[in-house]
């Protein structure tokens, strides 16, 4: 079951460790034709939920358990939220949470990626949200979810757009090498939280 909730705040607790996985939903018609999604509602297909089965299958097997499911309110995100928390016999709640949104990408929602070169060749798109504030809000909500959270494992159902703008804005711990993440439909991936600092990981499990 999907709901809206706010998370109680809680005193953390010790020094146990928080792992937070971002996975970006399954695939979509949509994507097949790399036409932009943004805030438009697009649901997933027949792949996107098989592959979503098959991360969270290979998940349980080789990482664990997941205490809390959270996702964006969009439907391909929710929708790979109870696919997979259905797949792994998670019995919670899927937290719903607003600021794991896409991106909205404004007037260039609807079009291919071609048709935005052409109509927007500086990618200055009206009504578009700034790569600033899709950061401002992730980031906030990844160390809030961390601050409250102790000895678990939580999963974040996101998108693509959000990803990037987490890898292109990452920062190091004293100087280490940042993995090349390209995130695709139904990947997923580690964020490490340390000092106001994050980098982000991608997971193989398949």
């Amino acid at each position: 079951m999907a709901v809206c909730a706010n998370i109680i705040s809680r005193t953390k607790r010790g020094d146990g460790f928080v792992s937070i996985f971002l996975l970006r939903h399954g695939e979509t018609d949509w994507n097949t034709i790399d036409r932009c999604q943004g805030h438009t509602d697009i649901p997933l297909n027949e792949t996107g939920k098989k592959k979503i089965e098959q991360v969270a299958f290979t998940f349980k097997r080789n990482i664990g358990d997941i205490k809390y499911i959270v996702s964006s309110p969009l439907s391909r995100a929710n929708e790979s939220a109870l696919i997979f928390s259905n797949s792994i016999g998670y019995k919670g709640e899927i937290i719903i949470d607003e600021l794991f949104i896409e991106r909205s990408f404004g007037l260039a929602e609807g079009l291919s990626q071609e048709e935005i070169k052409l109509k927007f060749p500086d990618f200055d798109v009206p009504e578009m949200e700034s790569e600033k504030n899709v950061f401002s809000r992730v980031i906030q909500r990844l160390n809030y979810y961390d601050s409250i959270y102790y000895d678990v494992n939580i999963l974040i159902v996101t998108h693509g757009a959000v990803l990037k703008t987490l890898v292109d804005n990452q920062t190091t711990y004293c100087g280490a090498d940042i993995n090349i993440v390209k995130s695709v439909p139904g990947g997923l991936f580690k964020v490490d939280l340390r000092n106001g600092e994050h980098q982000i990981k991608e997971i193989k499990v398949l």
